[in-house]
């Protein structure tokens, strides 16, 4: 999926980060696996929209799924337009109607964007993710 990072800040968790792909394939805007030993709460979700999709009506779900990186999930944020306006959307503010502020991801499952409505066409930004280890 493009660029790709992690960084750790002690007890402060992990953000890691990458290019978002305009696909309207499921899971194929983003999707990142959790890799670590033990389940995470993802306890942010950050978006930054560089330059918006071309079709008028696109919309993104993203949220977490058990079942597999080619699966839609809103749990996080619920329908976010990115379509009209360049800018960083969030879990809080851009959550929906099904959006969470976190969310618990299982060993070796994932956090999925897709588009909901729309198609992705143009679209080009990054995703921020923060999580923290489950004791």
């Amino acid at each position: 999926m493009g660029y790709f990072s992690e960084t750790t800040n002690g007890n402060d968790g992990v953000w890691i980060s990458g290019t978002l792909t305009a696909s309207d394939t499921a899971g194929a805007v983003f999707n990142w696996q959790n890799n670590q030993d033990v389940s995470v709460i993802v306890d942010a979700i950050y978006i930054d929209i560089t330059t918006v999709a071309t079709d008028s009506s696109c919309e993104l779900n993203i949220g977490y799924t058990a079942t597999s990186a080619a699966t839609s999930s809103d749990t996080m944020i619920d329908g976010v337009a990115v379509h009209t306006n360049t800018g960083v959307y969030n879990h809080i503010v851009n959550a929906g109607t099904n959006g969470k502020g976190a969310v618990k991801v299982a060993k070796g499952k994932w956090i999925t964007a897709s588009k909901s409505a729309g198609a992705t066409a143009g679209l080009v930004g990054v995703y921020y993710i923060h999580y923290r280890k489950v004791r």
